[in-house]
C-alpha cells in the first residue's frame, strides 16, 4: 500500500509529455497553479498540449493564446519580448497584458478568432510601454487559427521578432539619402558623378555646371562636353584613376575652360578624383569634386609677393625685428633674430623668448613688458641676449602696439639692437675715468710710502734720493704701461712680456726683490689690450700690497706662480705678511680697486678673480681665457 502511494506521487511530480524540452518555460508552466484560467495541466485539451509541444520545442520566438480570453503561453525564445512583464504575463489574457497596444492587436486577435484566417504584418509599429515609458517598436509577426480535433478556433499560434533596429535604421538610411540629395544640390563645391571607363556624365550639380560653364551634361563623356580639358591631360588622369584605383588630389591647378561666347578664361580649381567601386570590388565610376580657388590663389599670389619683399626689408637691416599678438605671445621674428641668437626657427615662440636673455635680467625685461601689455605704453628697455657665439651682448629691446579702430590693441611691433660694444666702450670710459681719479689720490700715498719704506734702509741722503729717484722712474713706466687704456693713444700691434710686466709694475713697491719676491712661470707675450688689463689689475695688487700687505715692512714676501692649462691661463699670487705686522682680515666690503680688478678679469681677460684672505696673508686666484692673452 505504501509503495502504491510513492508510485502515485513521483507520477504526479513528473514532468507531462507535452512539456519535455521545453526548456526554462516549461518548469514555469509546471510549476504554475493554474486554477485562475485553464485548470490542472492533466486536463488541458489535446489540441492545446499538441501546440504547446511544438511552441515550447522551437527556436524562433512562438507564443499562444488560449480560449476566449486568450490566456498566454509562450517559449524561451519569446520570453524577452514581454520584457519586465515577464513571467507575469504567463497565462494572463492577452488584452491585460498587451494593454498598452490592445487598439492595434486586439482587432487582429479578434478577426483570426472570428474567421480562421491568418494574419502577417512586417515592420508593424507597436507603442510599447518599457520601464514605464511609451516607446515606438517595430515587429515582424503572424497569427495563425490553432482547432481542435471538431475544427473548432480555440485559440491563436503566434510567431514573430522585433525589427525596431532595422526599420530606424532604414528610416535614418532614407533620411539620411535624402539630406545627402539636398546638400548634393546645395553644395557650394562643383560635383559630378562620372560613370564607366568612358566618364560619361551621370549625375551633376548646379555648382558644377556653373564652373564649367555649361549645361546638359548628363549622359555626355568628358571628352565630348568638355574637350578642352582633354587637350590639358585631364582624361588621361581620370583613365589613371579608373584603371587604377588610386584617387587623385589637384591644388590650385590652373585649367582653362571654354566659354559659351567662345572666348577662353583660365581659372584655379582644387579638385578630388576619386575611384567609386562596385559591391564586388570592380571599378564603376568616378566621383568627382572641385572648388573654384581662383581669387584666392590670386590673393595668395600677392600675398606671397608681398611677403617676399617684406622678408628682403626687415632681413636686409641690422636690426632684429619681432611681433606679438594682443596678449605678448611673439609669433614672428626675422631672419636676423635667429642668425644672431643662433636658435632653432620657432623656438622662441610665445612666451619662450626670454629663455636667451641674461637670468640677471630676465625679472626686468619680464616686468616692463607686462607693464606696456597692460597699459599699451611703448616698451623699451636694456638687457643682456645670448649670441650665437655663446656670450651674452647688450642690446636694446623697443615696441610699438598697433591699436584697431575700436582703440584695442592688435598687436605688438619690435625691434632688438645690439648696443654692447656702446655699452662696454661707455663702461670702460666710466671705469677708467674713476681709475683715473682714484690714481690720483693714490700716488700721493704711494710716493709717501715709498719715501719712508726708502729712508728705513738709506745709508745717506744721497743713497735715499738716487733709490727715490729709481723707483719713481719704474712707477712711471707702470703708468706708461696703462696709458693706452685711459687715452685714445693706444699703439696697437705691440706686445709686452708678461714678466717683464710684472717686474716693472711691483719694482716701486718692493725694497729688496731678492728677499721679498718670487715669480716663476713660462714666458708668455700679451697683446696692447691683454696688457692694459693684466697693468690694470697688478697695478691695483702692488698698490694693495704696498698699503696693506706684505711690502709694508721688509720682512714680506709675495709669491707669483702662473701657467697655462689648455684654453685657461692660471695665476696664484701670494702675499706673506712679517710677522711683526698684525694679522690680516677680509675687508668689510668690496672696494672701488677689487671691482677694477673684477671687472678686468672677467669683461677684459674672460676670466675670474678669487680672494683668499688668511691670518698672514691674502692668496689670490685669477684666470684668463688663453685666447684673450694676445688681443
Amino acid at each position: 500500500m505504501q509503495q502504491e502511494t510513492m508510485s502515485t506521487d513521483v507520477q504526479r511530480n513528473a514532468a507531462p509529455g507535452f512539456l519535455k524540452n521545453g526548456g526554462v518555460m516549461a518548469e514555469l508552466i509546471r510549476n504554475r497553479d493554474w486554477s485562475d484560467g485553464l485548470g490542472p495541466l492533466e486536463e488541458w485539451p489535446a489540441a492545446l498540449r499538441s501546440a504547446l509541444s511544438i511552441c515550447l520545442n522551437s527556436s524562433f520566438p512562438t507564443a499562444i493564446y488560449w480560449g476566449p480570453d486568450l490566456r498566454l503561453l509562450y517559449n524561451d525564445s519569446w520570453s524577452h519580448i514581454p520584457g519586465e512583464r515577464h513571467p507575469w504575463a504567463l497565462g494572463r489574457p492577452a488584452a491585460e497584458v498587451w494593454s498598452d497596444i490592445w487598439e492595434v492587436v486586439g482587432p487582429q486577435f479578434e478577426e483570426v478568432m472570428a474567421t480562421g484566417k491568418g494574419l502577417s504584418t512586417y515592420d508593424q509599429m507597436l507603442p510599447m510601454v518599457r520601464n514605464g515609458v511609451q516607446t515606438e517598436s517595430y515587429w515582424n509577426y503572424s497569427f495563425t487559427a490553432i482547432r481542435d480535433e471538431f475544427g473548432e478556433i480555440v485559440g491563436i499560434f503566434n510567431q514573430g521578432n522585433e525589427t525596431t533596429a532595422a526599420v530606424r535604421a532604414k528610416h535614418e538610411a532614407q533620411e539620411e539619402i535624402a539630406r545627402l540629395g539636398r546638400l548634393f544640390a546645395q553644395a557650394p563645391a562643383a560635383i559630378a558623378i562620372l560613370e564607366g571607363s568612358s566618364h560619361t556624365f551621370k549625375l551633376v550639380n548646379p555648382a558644377y555646371e556653373a564652373l564649367v560653364q555649361r549645361t546638359g551634361l548628363v549622359g555626355k563623356s568628358v571628352s565630348h562636353a568638355l574637350p578642352e580639358v582633354q587637350a590639358q591631360g585631364f582624361v588621361d588622369i581620370l583613365d589613371r584613376v579608373y584603371s587604377s584605383g588610386e584617387p587623385y588630389q589637384g591644388k590650385a591647378v590652373p585649367i582653362k575652360f571654354l566659354l559659351p561666347d567662345g572666348e577662353r578664361q583660365w581659372r584655379h580649381v582644387d579638385f578630388v578624383f576619386q575611384p567609386i567601386t562596385g559591391t564586388t570590388g570592380e571599378r564603376v565610376g568616378i566621383f568627382v569634386q572641385a572648388s573654384d580657388v581662383t581669387d584666392a590663389a590670386t590673393a595668395m599670389a600677392a600675398l606671397r609677393d608681398s611677403e617676399q619683399r617684406f622678408e628682403a626689408i626687415v632681413n636686409s637691416i641690422d636690426q632684429m625685428i619681432w611681433s606679438t599678438l594682443p596678449d605678448g605671445d611673439h609669433d614672428y621674428f626675422n631672419q636676423r633674430w635667429y642668425e644672431y641668437t643662433g636658435v632653432q626657427v620657432g623656438l622662441t615662440n610665445g612666451v619662450e623668448w626670454d629663455k636667451v636673455v641674461h637670468p640677471d635680467d630676465r625679472a626686468e625685461a619680464w616686468e616692463r613688458w607686462q607693464h606696456s601689455l597692460a597699459t599699451g605704453e611703448p616698451y623699451h628697455v636694456e638687457y643682456r641676449l645670448l649670441h650665437h657665439s655663446g656670450a651674452y651682448r647688450w642690446v636694446i629691446g623697443r615696441a610699438q602696439c598697433v591699436r584697431d579702430e575700436s582703440g584695442e590693441i592688435t598687436r605688438w611691433y619690435g625691434t632688438c639692437t645690439d648696443i654692447h660694444d656702446l655699452k662696454v666702450a661707455e663702461e670702460e670710459r666710466q671705469l677708467l675715468l674713476r681709475e683715473l681719479n682714484h690714481r690720483v689720490k693714490n700716488l700721493f700715498a704711494i710716493t709717501a710710502g715709498m719715501i719712508t719704506m726708502t729712508a728705513r734702509s738709506a745709508p745717506s741722503v744721497t743713497a735715499m734720493a738716487q733709490a727715490l729717484h729709481g723707483r719713481l722712474q719704474a712707477l712711471s713706466k707702470a703708468h706708461q704701461l696703462i696709458q693706452p687704456a685711459i687715452s685714445s693713444s693706444s699703439q696697437r700691434g705691440e706686445t709686452v712680456a708678461f714678466r717683464l710686466l710684472i717686474e716693472e709694475i711691483l719694482s716701486p713697491h718692493v725694497a729688496d726683490q731678492a728677499a721679498q719676491l718670487s715669480l716663476a712661470g713660462p714666458d708668455l707675450q700679451l697683446g696692447p689690450h691683454a696688457s692694459t688689463s693684466f697693468a690694470l689689475i697688478f697695478h691695483e695688487l702692488a698698490t694693495n700690497a704696498a698699503k696693506y700687505g706684505p711690502f709694508r715692512d721688509a720682512d714680506g714676501r709675495l709669491d707669483v706662480r702662473w701657467h697655462m692649462d689648455g684654453s685657461s691661463f692660471n695665476l696664484e699670487w701670494r702675499e706673506m705678511v712679517a710677522r711683526s705686522q698684525s694679522q690680516i682680515t677680509a675687508p668689510t666690503m668690496e672696494g672701488f680697486g677689487s671691482k677694477l680688478a673684477r671687472t678686468s678679469a672677467t669683461h677684459q681677460l674672460g676670466g675670474s678673480i678669487d680672494f683668499q684672505w688668511l691670518p698672514n696673508g691674502v692668496n689670490i686666484a685669477l684666470t684668463a681665457a688663453s685666447d684673450r692673452l694676445n688681443t
